[in-house]
């Protein structure tokens, strides 16, 4: 099987250049594609070419500006959606934490799955600090209340050249990439695969960045979180007003009711009644908006960002 690796990077050139050496390794890859996401750091051309060993070809798609790891992976899969050359594309972070290694395993898993199956590599262990992982924890959970969907893959996974195009006409690819693939509905398997430690250098992920990539991995389900949260605000109206006409008939019908509680409580659950239904309606909205703008879509787009694609070293 002839595979082509799909690296997004920012400045984390020590890393690619030690991973494509690693990659190089590997059994069927024969084409390597690094994403310069708007990268301030300039790559040494030769370290890349030394790493690369004369073992594959290996190309340098240079990104207008930085807009992002998720939207890098956008573009790089769109512009080889434009280049087939591979029977299937491994995605993988720049920085060395997925291994090169665990390549075949993801082979493996493809071959004994139905066509058009994207296998992800599921995080069995993480490196990160207690407080990442605690607030990974919580992401998890309120992914999976707002969307209904559970959230354990990150970007690692290797994708059938055919289902290229289809996940690249898909706009909500340009905000997550394995959210993306969930709202595709192509069939999916997931394989355990341990993060080992960065190759070099530090994250330059922090509270805030994961925060907003959290939520853009939620945003893709847009109209399932309105319809859900629609449905919980519908449900917590009905049971105000089933808990109004309880209030009233107490204080009509018996004599249990001490004076003036009937009135406070009366009041009460009018504003609760009231602010419940000022939060439906933004949920509403936000289901019929859903379908009214125009979406980025990838397939069509990426040329615009793409600064200049070169080939660096042609495989030979």
């Amino acid at each position: 099987m002839r595979l082509c690796v799909c690296l997004p990077v920012y400045n984390d050139w020590e890393s690619v250049s030690e991973l494509i050496a690693e990659l190089v390794q590997v059994d069927g890859v024969v084409r390597i594609v690094v994403i310069d996401d708007g990268s301030t750091r300039l790559p040494n051309v030769d370290d890349l070419t030394d790493a690369v060993r004369g073992k594959a070809r290996l190309e340098l798609i240079s990104l207008t500006t930085n807009l992002g790891h998720q939207r890098a992976i956008a573009i790089g899969l769109s512009a080889l959606a434009s280049d087939i050359t591979f029977d299937a594309l491994v995605v993988m972070d720049g920085d060395g934490q997925d291994d090169p290694a665990h390549i075949p395993v993801l082979v493996d898993t493809y071959r004994s799955v139905p066509d058009q199956t994207i296998v992800f590599a599921r995080r069995s262990r993480r490196t990160e600090g207690l407080v990442f992982r605690c607030g990974y924890i919580g992401f998890k959970i309120l992914h999976r209340a707002l969307t209904g969907r559970g959230c354990d893959v990150g970007n690692f996974s290797l994708i059938p050249s055919a289902s290229l195009s289809r996940l690249t006409h898909l706009s909500a690819l340009w905000n997550h990439y394995a959210a993306a693939v969930l709202c595709s509905r192509l069939p999916t398997a997931k394989v355990d695969c341990p993060r080992r430690a960065r190759v070099a250098g530090q994250s330059h992920m922090h509270v805030t960045s994961l925060a907003v990539h959290g939520l853009r991995a939620i945003s893709v389900f847009g109209e399932t979180v309105g319809v859900r949260v629609g449905l919980a605000l519908a449900t917590l109206i009905g049971l105000v007003f089933v808990a109004l006409v309880a209030v009233v008939g107490i204080r009509l019908a018996t004599t249990w009711a001490i004076p003036g509680w009937a009135t406070s409580a009366v009041g009460l659950l009018l504003i609760l009644l009231l602010n419940l239904m000022l939060l439906l309606a933004p949920s509403v909205l936000l289901i019929l908006s859903a379908r009214s703008g125009t979406s980025m879509i990838p397939a069509l787009d990426w040329n615009d960002f793409v600064a200049k694609w070169k080939v660096i070293h042609d495989g030979r």
